[in-house]
């Protein structure tokens, strides 16, 4: 499934506002019964005809779950009429069990000026049993009818497989001390989406473990260069169930990160198993269940699985060099930005840092801190805005008055294609609103700046970006320096020559080059290359506007992967752990896919 390279190629937009009506608060409810006959005619007598007369012609329906057991977004009515319909008759909604959720009806106005009602319902499905909630979004055309524009459909519990709490009240429900030999899930890594899709197992009451490769729980944000701190909020960013301490710094450090992550392990009583190294997954269709091997301080384990998640990280475990001719004669010191610690080794030396995004501007002020001097070698333009800016945006949804919970579903639960214009708009009138000085100094100092497109496109398209902790300063003093423009043609003995006939010298050489964003890559080596190949591309985004691969069916009943960044982890872990636990209950239905 190939992956789009700009979210602008994503279809479907906003109505003009040339043609809508505003509402009042005051209506808000009024227009939210007024739809609830043709709702209800929706789902229990689901039509094209019903389709039509209920939806804006380039209406969205987005579906977690709840009907097509995948993460689907289907668009304009047409694609609507001739997909959802069916999913609709299959998925048998008892028509009873639709009801409006009053106390929740709310009128807003978007960042672009589109009036909205957002009416909030909640459904049950007989195939499977299940509770779900559809969330209508609704314009009103100037000619005074009522249309949905938006709606998302979400299963929020599984009859056969119901949420517990956690931790659990029950003084037995602690792990084993010893990792067992059957598993129903075996969850690899343990990282934040390893601690994020575990926390959800063991409120289903899942029999799961989870291996970790590193010594501890936490090493994995213990290990990075020390310097590491989050670029969002800490409300933003926590896991599920138990938040980051209040009193934790807004941008939380790498230090505290690691301990949060330890101290959740105990007091959700995860089965939580570090120093262990999934080396190898095979499968066996006969028994029904991988076969495992493990290996690390306690030697060789081997154990069943019946599913697999892998939780490797937003870009796998694979970091990217790029292969630029010379590269082995450099007489310096050469790594990449995943071996890098601290500067404080290099003081007094000359720091060429290949990349411009947060990693690299982060090591690059790390350089300038300890004394060497730094330069940025930036290949292309860089989305960057003030760290205020990207808390100002979260604040909206992610704040001390809002459950978490609550943040989540308002700010993500929109098609993609639309999130990205509102997202744009709002940090479009942050920058406006800045010292235009601020951009005007990176420029002048060289640095290719991009200072427009969506957050989104940054998270899921692979776009270089910065959310600026304090090296724009830096870059406008002069403090580092920057080489743009120009291409790199090789490495030599002494440093990098570019297509401009320049040259320059360092003493070392950190490629901030990233790493595979197609998890499959970090797999292979386990499953085998084979098996990686059949299934699904993760990660970008395809031409609906859904992550691939990732949260959904992987291509394999049996492998899922558990990949993002932490807001994105929280929300579509829950959709991801219900799909395992029908799986295992043989509940689910065939996916609905492209």
């Amino acid at each position: 499934m190939q992956a789009i390279s700009h979210i602008s190629q994503l279809p479907g937009a906003f109505p003009s506002l040339d043609l809508l009506s505003p509402f009042r608060e005051d209506e808000a409810l009024d227009v939210a019964k007024s739809i609830v006959p043709a709702v209800l005619d929706l789902f229990s007598n689901p039509s094209n005809a019903a389709v039509s007369s209920l939806f804006h012609a380039d209406a969205f329906w987005r579906d977690h779950v709840a009907l097509s057991w995948s993460l689907r977004t289907f668009h304009p009515a047409s694609v609507i009429s001739e997909t959802v319909v069916p999913l609709i008759l299959r998925a048998a909604i008892a028509s009873s069990s639709l009801v409006l959720q009053e106390a929740q009806v709310v009128a807003f106005e978007l960042p672009n000026g589109v009036s909205v009602v957002r009416a909030p319902f909640e459904f049950r499905t007989a195939s499977p049993g299940a509770r779900c909630t559809a969330a209508f979004k609704l314009v009103r055309m100037k000619t005074g009818g009522i249309k949905v524009f938006t709606v998302t459909t979400a299963i929020q519990e599984l009859d056969a497989v119901p949420w517990g709490t956690v931790p659990s009240a029950d003084p037995v429900d602690v792990p084993s001390p010893t990792i067992p030999k059957s598993l129903d899930v075996l969850v690899v890594g343990g990282g934040h989406g390893g601690l994020s899709i575990s926390a959800y197992l063991k409120a289903l009451r899942i029999n799961f473990a989870m291996v970790e490769k590193q010594p501890a729980i936490g090493d994995s944000w213990a290990n990075r260069y020390e310097s590491t701190t989050l670029h969002t909020t800490r409300i933003f960013s926590g896991l599920p169930f138990v938040p980051f301490p209040s009193d934790y710094p807004q941008y939380v450090p790498a230090r505290l990160i690691a301990a949060y992550y330890a101290r959740y392990v105990e007091e959700l009583r995860l089965p939580a198993y570090p120093a262990r190294e999934c080396i190898s997954a095979t499968w066996d269709e006969a028994a029904a269940r991988w076969t495992v091997t493990l290996d690390g301080v306690h030697g060789t384990e081997v154990l069943t699985a019946r599913q697999i998640i892998f939780a490797v990280g937003t870009g796998g475990r694979v970091p990217t060099t790029p292969n630029f001719p010379g590269k082995d004669s450099f007489l310096g010191e050469s790594l990449h930005s995943s071996a890098y610690t601290n500067a404080g080794k290099w003081a007094g030396k000359r720091v060429a840092i290949v990349g411009a995004a947060t990693t690299a501007c982060d090591i690059a002020q790390d350089c300038v801190r300890d004394g060497a001097a730094a330069l940025l070698v930036q290949r292309g333009p860089t989305r960057v805005y003030p760290s205020a800016h990207i808390g100002a945006l979260q604040a909206a949804f992610w704040n001390a008055d809002l459950p978490v919970e609550a943040g989540d579903v308002m700010a993500t639960e929109d098609p993609i294609a639309l999130q990205a214009v509102l997202s744009t708009l709002v940090l479009r009138r942050l920058r406006d609103a800045h010292d235009p000085e601020y951009y005007e100094g990176l420029r002048r100092a060289g640095f290719l700046v991009n200072v427009d497109g969506p957050v989104h496109q940054s998270l899921y398209c692979d776009s270089p970006h910065y959310p600026d902790i304090g090296a724009g300063a830096a870059i406008a003093r002069g403090e580092i320096k920057v080489k743009s423009g120009s291409e790199i043609v090789s490495v030599t003995p002494t440093g990098l020559a570019f297509s401009d006939g320049t040259t320059v010298d360092a003493d070392v050489i950190v490629y901030a080059t990233g790493f595979l964003k197609d998890s499959r890559a970090s797999i292979a080596p386990i499953v085998g290359a084979a098996q990686a190949a059949e299934l699904e591309p993760v990660w970008g985004l395809d031409a609906e506007g859904e992550v691939r691969g990732c949260w959904r069916p992987s291509g394999h009943d049996h492998l899922w992967f558990h990949c993002g960044e932490l807001q994105t982890m929280r929300y579509y872990g829950k959709f991801l752990a219900l799909q395992v636990a029908a799986e295992l209950a043989n509940v689910r239905p065939v996916p609905c896919r492209r």
